[in-house]
């Protein structure tokens, strides 16, 4: 974009602008107040104020800290600061942008430049045009009979039967306007505003659409017939009159649909928003109110934009990292080509490579309501945003209080991949899968999704939740190690087998090593958003047991560069969950360069050489033979340079999510370190898999059995490459309790840096 590009050139010529922070006015800008210098502007100042609150207390925080920055701007010289705080102070009366932490003001830039000298403003900027992700086509339609296909392409009827049709939930629409007529969501409008391109509120507006987009995307958020969440209510702001506004303009209609009373002490705000506008891109004035809507718990659903099919494609703010970015699809699963393609290179406020789309929506000649009582057809990601928006609303009714992060790993892990494995950026984690999002939540509809053959259903309705928590895992370390006698498991436990005395951890183990200091540590998650979060789970241990241990989420902050492992001396990749993807080849390029320089690495994640068993990397790099997919026992018995111990996978305090840990074997070079203490692996779970997709990938590979036996089943592997050292495990380390989790860290801490 030449607009980035500009940037680029002024912040070059910063020193020759005369005033320390003279850089804060916006490039584009600076070059038309040099062109016009007698001119009037209309500028956005965003101020640098801290949040820490979370929650709706956010609200009232934001505009209290931006009261105060403007009461208390640090004093000028002369007449400029009088001037200055008087149109602040009138920027103030009727525009207060308080979720952007910004005021709008039209002055000359002399002023600009005097506001900009002050310490506490972060950023001058123009208000800018901001566009609908215009539809591709339009046509009319009769009233469908019927569920429409796109509605059972996401399962919305199976949710519908299971009692969740977005009730209790209020949903912000920020659009062209609505009509407040329309048949198919009369009635169901809590309230409306329309803002000028100013950011005020038009007085006395009376709810109208300007065009007929808003009340087509209206209808696919609550429509009675067309709608997802039939029982969700709107918020409706008018910011794009006849499809165009400003940034002012929409700012302030989303601080509206989140506090349209204006007082935070009242919960009358949207619990999700929908936005189907933007421009192509990266702008980053969008960043802070986005982030800022997300910590106060509102869910952020945007249209990526209709600028595909070339790649690096997407419009902000859709490709904001936070947000839930939102492709379009056509009957037969196939992303349009109009849907705006990933990656997304962010260089200024965000640093880094993002995929996106986050999902994809039925967005192909969708039939929603049109003013005046009638039914159209449209065809853009601006349909598709407002399904997914709906969808979610239907996932806050049947789990209410649901936090973002809950609802965006819910709506992740459940969709329908469409691509490559893993994410892509094309289609991003795949179609909306709504049953298969309630599922995640514990809260699964009745009948099975459409995307989705039948067995899905059967695991993951009320049961669900019963085997997460229940203490089988605790039992079934027992149990097991009575078949680790090679003959029959009755006659022979008690005496012969050297681990059957161990059913105490305590007695038997020899003492562990423990590493001689703490070493700088990155970790890398790259759980995917999949299941149990990894940080989490390892975040105390490592705080514990290393100095100042970086973290790096693949899933945000894409692919990890070189210079950023060079910053550890031990870089530990989490896979979680993940069972596709678990290391990209890029990143296994990445990783061989960093070994090479004298890397010492851990590998962990129950599924790793499940999926990338048969690359070069993990057979010549790690050293390690993928051999079968599932252990069937949680008993894992280590040896030699990490001590004599018993540890059991899924115990009490753990994740309790090891469902397929991988058995491996070292190759030649290498050392097995430590064992499942069996003689016979098979492809069966070692426990209940919830999640009926990955169960019936590892059913439809066979379980992915190298080798029907394996003789003392490998866990973990050693190898010292004399330039580098690898750990390669078989299982998560969030899958150990948190007292054994330490343990083995400083255990695999001692040989790495012996």
């Amino acid at each position: 974009m030449k607009r980035k590009m500009v940037i680029l050139g002024a912040a070059l010529t910063v020193a020759s602008l005369g005033a320390a922070h003279a850089g804060q006015i916006d490039p584009e800008l600076q070059r038309k107040m040099q062109q016009n210098p007698n001119g009037q502007f209309e500028v956005v100042v965003r101020f640098r104020l801290t949040q820490k609150e979370k929650g709706r207390q956010l609200f009232q925080a934001l505009r209290k800290q931006l009261r105060d920055a403007l009461r208390t701007i640090e004093p000028l010289t002369g007449a400029a600061r009088g001037q200055a705080n008087r149109t602040a102070q009138q920027a103030l009366q009727y525009a207060e942008l308080w979720l952007d932490q910004s005021i709008v003001l039209k002055t000359s830039p002399a002023i600009i430049r005097t506001l900009a000298i002050l310490p506490n403003v972060d950023r001058i900027f123009e208000n800018f045009e901001v566009r609908l992700a215009r539809p591709l086509s339009a046509t009319g339609a009769a009233a469908p009979t019927g569920n429409p296909w796109y509605l059972q392409k996401i399962g919305a009827q199976q949710a519908w039967a299971a009692g969740f049709r977005g009730q209790n939930v209020r949903i912000g629409h920020l659009d062209t306007g609505i009509d407040p007529n329309s048949p198919e969501y009369k009635g169901k409008i809590l309230s409306f505003a329309e803002f000028d391109d100013n950011g005020n509120r038009v007085a006395n507006a009376q709810a109208r659409d300007t065009q007929q987009h808003g009340t087509h995307t209206a209808g696919l958020l609550v429509g009675n017939t067309v709608g997802v969440a039939p029982n969700a209510r709107l918020l409706s702001a008018l910011v794009l009159p006849n499809g165009s506004g400003t940034f002012a303009q929409v700012i302030a209609g989303m601080q509206w649909v989140l506090d349209p009373d204006n007082n935070s002490a009242t919960d009358d705000g949207a619990d999700v928003v929908s936005m189907s506008l933007g421009l192509q891109g990266t702008y980053d004035e969008f960043v802070q109110p986005t982030r800022n809507m997300i910590d106060a718990g509102v869910i952020a659903v945007f249209a990526v934009g209709n600028f595909g099919p070339n790649a690096g494609t997407t419009a902000s703010p859709g490709n904001i990292p936070e947000a839930i970015g939102v492709g379009a699809t056509d009957q037969n699963n196939q992303v349009a080509s109009f849907s705006s393609r990933g990656p997304v290179n962010w260089t200024s406020v965000i640093s880094g490579t993002f995929v996106k789309p986050d999902v994809v929506a039925p967005g192909v000649e969708i039939t929603s309501s049109f003013p005046g009582g009638g039914y159209g057809s449209l065809s853009g990601t601006s349909q598709a945003a407002p399904i997914t928006a709906g969808a979610v609303a239907v996932m806050l009714s049947a789990r209410p209080g649901s936090s973002v992060d809950t609802i965006k790993n819910a709506l992740y892990t459940s969709a329908t991949n469409l691509g490559a494995s893993g994410k892509d950026n094309t289609s991003g984690y795949g179609l909306v899968n709504l049953p298969g999002a309630l599922a995640k939540l514990g809260a699964a509809a009745q009948p099975a999704p459409q995307p989705q053959p039948t067995p899905q259903p059967t695991p993951q309705p009320t049961p669900q939740p019963t085997p997460q928590p229940q203490p089988t895992p605790t039992p079934q370390p027992q149990p097991t190690p009575q078949p680790q006698p090679t003959p029959q498991p009755t006659p022979q436990p008690t005496p012969q087998p050297t681990p059957q005395p161990q059913p105490t951890p305590q007695p038997q183990p020899t003492p562990t090593p423990q590493p001689a200091r703490k070493p700088t540590l990155l970790l890398v998650d790259d759980d995917q958003g999949f299941g149990a979060d990894v940080t989490a789970a390892l975040r105390d241990i490592l705080r514990a047991n290393a100095t100042s241990p970086l973290r790096w989420d693949v899933q945000t902050q894409g692919p990890v560069p070189l210079a950023q492992l060079q910053r550890a001396e031990v870089v530990i990749w989490a896979a979680g969950e993940s069972y596709e993807n678990t290391i990209s080849a890029q990143d296994q390029n990445t990783l061989r360069q960093y070994l090479q320089g004298g890397g010492k690495l851990i590998v962990t994640g129950q599924d790793v050489g499940f999926d990338i068993g048969d690359s070069d990397f993990y057979r010549n790099v790690l050293k390690a033979t993928f051999v079968a997919d599932s252990s069937t026992t949680t008993n894992v018995v280590s040896s030699g340079f990490i001590g004599s111990r018993r540890y059991v996978l899924n115990a009490p305090g753990s994740q309790q999510n090891q469902f397929y840990p991988d058995v491996i074997d070292a190759n030649s070079g290498a050392t097995l370190a430590a064992t499942y203490n069996t003689q016979a692996v098979s492809a069966q779970s070692v426990r209940t898999d919830p999640n009926a997709q990955r169960a019936r990938v590892k059913a439809a590979q066979g379980g992915r059995v190298r080798a029907l036996s394996a003789s003392d089943a490998g866990a973990i592997v050693l190898n010292d490459a004399g330039r580098y050292r690898t750990v390669t495990m078989g299982f998560g380390l969030e899958g150990l309790d948190p007292t054994n989790r330490d343990i083995l860290v400083k255990a695999l801490f001692a040989w790495l840096l012996r």
